[in-house]
């Protein structure tokens, strides 16, 4: 019962999309309607063109909330580590099964209530990207250091796990990667160093250790699947796969 409130609670929060059209109308009307008071220019085929915002912010809104929903409701695969990630820019809970069994859940979350306003935007989904992470009563959070895009194309995260910081997460930008047609971030978890990569013209994100890989994830649509070893690192390593899709979104 607790696991089905949570998901009603959590999986119609935010609806940015819709927002963000409605707010585009209301600057389109404000603009045009000064542009008439002022220069005496009134032309209907601009407003009709402004008024299919309208119905277009509705769509978006309703498509996004349906991925909302199906993200907070997903139950999980036959077999393996699976998590649905149709919809990356509100808060709402997003389920991770082994199999059929409930193994965690995840959420994004935002330090600031304008940089849910900011993400709305196209092509700025990524900035101000935290993660929780919440798997068998242990909470691994995702931060990300503030401050950073202003100067450097580089971003980082701290991790943190019961009220400590236990290692980072960077991107790696580097012409021999570009030259590959490759993402990656490089993940420091406790004493542990790891290479998060994909190339850009595949699905499947991959996990190195020391050259070799030990963990994988698949993607078909919005369904990942993840391939992981049993080690205590796999809750942090499953976490990195799923910021690596959040932040590199193919």
């Amino acid at each position: 019962m607790e696991m089905e409130a949570m998901k009603s609670e959590m999986v119609m929060k935010g609806n940015w999309k819709m927002i963000y059209g409605i707010g585009l109308f209301l600057l389109g009307v404000v603009g045009l309607a000064a542009r008439g008071l002022y220069f005496g220019i009134f032309d209907i085929t601009e407003w009709a063109s402004l008024s299919l915002l309208l119905p277009a912010a509705y769509g978006a809104g309703w498509i996004e909330r349906i991925q909302q929903k199906r993200d907070g409701t997903f139950c999980g695969l036959d077999a393996g580590y699976a998590s649905r990630l149709g919809e990356r820019v509100s808060t709402g809970v997003k389920q991770i099964y082994r199999a059929d069994v409930a193994f965690g859940t995840y959420r994004r979350t935002f330090h600031k209530p304008w940089h849910r306003w900011f993400i709305a935007f196209p092509k700025v989904e990524g900035f101000f990207l935290n993660l929780v992470f919440d798997v068998s009563n242990q909470q691994l959070q995702l931060v990300e250091k503030p401050n950073q895009r202003l100067w450097s194309n580089q971003t980082e995260w701290w991790i943190e796990e019961g009220g400590e910081t236990v290692g980072e997460i960077k991107t790696d930008h580097t012409f021999r990667h570009a030259a590959a047609f490759s993402e990656v971030l490089r993940m420091t978890y406790r004493t542990e160093q790891y290479q998060i990569r994909s190339s850009k013209l595949s699905r499947r994100v991959e996990v190195l250790q020391q050259g070799a890989t030990i963990a994988t994830s698949k993607r078909k649509r919005n369904l990942l699947t993840f391939d992981v070893p049993k080690q205590d690192a796999h809750v942090a390593l499953i976490a990195g796969m799923v910021l690596f899709r959040f932040h590199y979104r193919e």
